[in-house]
């Protein structure tokens, strides 16, 4: 399970790096003043055990179509 936690967060990192404008508002003043590596590792490092899974699930799982 180690391994992969490490290999979530390691996505997380290179997503938000590549595509820093969707880090928060709060982040984006870190990112000037700091980088862009500081302002991401900053907003993963606050980010709970569930939302981090969360927001993994959102950005790498597809998810399947609704049919009504």
């Amino acid at each position: 399970e180690e391994s992969k936690a490490q290999d979530m967060l390691l996505w997380l990192f290179e997503y938000y790096c590549h595509d820093p404008d969707m880090l928060p508002p709060e982040f984006q003043d870190i990112r000037e003043r700091e980088g862009v590596e500081r302002a991401v590792c900053d907003y993963i490092a606050g980010m709970t055990d569930p939302f981090a899974v969360s927001e993994y699930t959102r950005l790498f799982i597809p998810m399947g179509w609704g049919v009504k």
